[in-house]
């Protein structure tokens, strides 16, 4: 027969089966405390027995009543695994729990569990843990220490690592299960805050005596959690956390002295009130780990007041350094007037709210005059209309008919300035056209059309894009590159519709998203081609507008497209 604390057995079974499954047993005296689920003092700063990696703020403080009820957290099984009786079959235990945050370095917890009911049917022996009832059992002091962080203050986003020592004192009666001897266990918190969602993970060692109870033997144990918390509001959160322990040392890993165990809930708040509430289930047959269990929690939970920092004296005011009177002498460093780049920039003294300010007055050179000195000063004087060929910088605009572009080129000839021709056919293939606002030789648009009668800009492919995505494929580059040409060769369209359509496969939600970040895409890529936002717009219309037979895979090819429509004209 094997023992684990969800189960021992009843004395009649025990005398019955006991030369048949039972190990050699020692009796134990003081026995151990029962209870595996040890609540954070400080519920709201961590997940539920699992702590997070910081430590309340300082002079922060609350206070915790919490009602925890296992359901057969210490049964009976025989050799075959099956369960044979219930030695401890309920228990309701409220724990008083209660901290305060110091200095931002230290959190101190404090824990006193009250058995409330303990009843089941118990085994032979010197333990009597099925007619427990009501007792106290072992006070829990839980100092708590941050090591590490990199969170400026409380809630912000970033790392925990904190040091936690808990330690039980055996006010407890052990005969009952309710409390076991003085027991220490250091452990470590980490946590993650993602700027909403934090997990975290504990890992201890729990320092004890040995105690042999039937043939169960309770001795230094390593304990471990993982938790997370995910707020769906400001004031309302969930919280769930997996825990146990394991015996290290041990020359094989035995269900029974390794309880594993879940709990999940809810936390609520309101103003300076908490209520949190929860359940969960046994993992593995160990010791202390019920069917299931439930618990409910009210608490207080204050935040200190901060002072405001006083406000400093305010400064006696300077003297001032200048007076409009005497603004001359007061304020002598004005700097001299320049002339750069045909801007005359002339300076004078000012005082401004009694400080020497010397504001500037920035003219510029009329046309036919350029910087030079008058008089010793700077000064826009006279020029000639050139001096060489690269005054000469205001060629007659590029022209671009029939097939032939016309650029111009400034030369200086007697201080007057002439513009030589240079005619330029269009290759075979490129057409006149404006690129990026000027007369240029472009490429035929061979692809695209603008049907003045339907109001549309006609393409003679199709905008192709990776399977269920918005990203442009390659092949398609030529054709949008026309598309924008055709824009830019006639800026008397102000504005145009680009349409994303689909196919009627897959949800309507799914088709209007991906058509509306296909039209998007194309619109985007027109705008990098030089095409104003201002002229286009996207919208997907998903499945709504077919124009062939979805029930066809060449109907379904064709409805998958890119329309241009025209809106406005100028």
């Amino acid at each position: 027969m094997t023992f684990s604390l969800r189960s021992l057995g009843h004395a009649l079974v025990v005398s019955a089966l006991g030369a048949l499954f039972l190990v050699p047993q020692v009796a134990a005296a003081d026995g151990f405390e029962l209870q595996q689920f040890h609540p954070a003092p400080n519920l709201e700063e961590n997940f539920w027995s699992a702590q997070s990696g910081s430590v309340a703020p300082h002079l922060s403080w609350g206070g915790f009543v919490l009602f925890n009820y296992a359901n057969d957290p210490l049964v009976w099984l025989d050799a075959d695994g099956e369960r044979v009786e219930s030695v401890v079959a309920h228990q309701g235990s409220l724990h008083l729990m209660g901290h305060v945050g110091l200095f931002d370095r230290l959190e101190l917890g404090l824990d006193l569990p009250i058995v409330l009911f303990q009843d089941g049917e118990g085994f032979a022996g010197t333990l009597e843990p099925g007619a427990g009832g009501a007792g106290l059992g072992d006070l829990r002091l839980v100092p708590k220490v941050q090591l590490f962080t990199n969170r400026e203050a409380p809630g912000d986003a970033g790392l925990g690592l904190a040091l936690i020592l808990d330690t039980y004192l055996p006010t407890g009666d052990g005969a009952r299960l309710q409390g076991g001897d003085f027991r220490i266990g250091p452990r470590l918190a980490l946590d993650f805050d993602f700027g909403g969602p934090v997990v975290g993970a504990n890992v201890g060692y729990l320092y004890r005596g040995a105690q042999q109870v039937e043939n169960l033997e309770v001795r230094d144990t390593m304990s471990w959690a993982v938790g997370a918390e995910v707020p769906l509001n400001d004031s309302f959160s969930l919280a769930g956390e997996f825990f146990g322990r394991l015996t290290p040392g041990a020359t094989e890993i035995r269900r029974n002295e390794s309880p594993a165990e879940f709990v999940a809930g809810a936390k609520t708040r309101v103003g300076d009130f908490r209520v949190f509430f929860g359940g969960g289930a046994g993992l593995i047959n160990g010791y202390g780990t019920p069917d299931f269990r439930g618990f409910f929690s009210l608490g207080w939970a204050p935040r200190p007041v901060v002072e405001p920092e006083p406000e400093p004296e305010p400064e006696p005011e300077p003297e001032p350094e200048c007076r409009a009177a005497t603004v001359a002498e007061d304020c002598p460093d004005v700097p001299e007037n320049t002339c750069e780049d045909g801007v005359l920039r002339t300076y004078r003294a000012a005082c401004e709210d009694g400080e020497c300010a010397y504001p500037v007055t920035e003219t510029r050179c009329a046309s036919g005059t350029r910087c030079g000195e008058e008089d010793g000063e700077p000064a826009c004087v006279p020029e000639p209309d050139c001096q060489t060929d690269a005054d000469c910088d205001e060629p007659p605009a590029t022209t671009c008919e029939d097939g032939v572009l016309t650029t111009y080129a400034g030369v200086c000839v007697d201080e007057t300035c002439e513009y030589e021709p240079t005619e330029i056919s269009c290759e075979e293939g490129f057409e006149c056209g404006l690129r990026a606002g000027q007369p240029a030789c472009v490429e035929v648009t061979d692809l695209v059309q603008v049907d003045e009668e339907t109001e549309r800009i006609e393409i003679l492919e199709i905008v192709y894009f990776a399977t269920n995505s918005d990203v442009i494929e390659e092949r398609s580059f030529r054709l949008l590159n026309q598309v924008a040409q055709v824009l830019e060769n006639n800026p008397q369209i102000t504005r145009v519709r680009v349409e994303g359509h689909t196919d009627s496969r897959g949800s309507r939600d799914h088709n209007m998203d991906l058509s509306q970040r296909r039209a998007e895409s194309v619109r985007t890529y027109l705008i990098e081609r030089g095409i104003s936002g201002d002229r286009l717009t996207a919208v997907g219309l998903g499945p709504d507008r077919p124009v062939d037979d979805n029930a066809t895979e060449t109907g379904r090819a064709a409805n998958r497209r890119v329309e241009f429509h025209i809106e406005e004209r100028d």
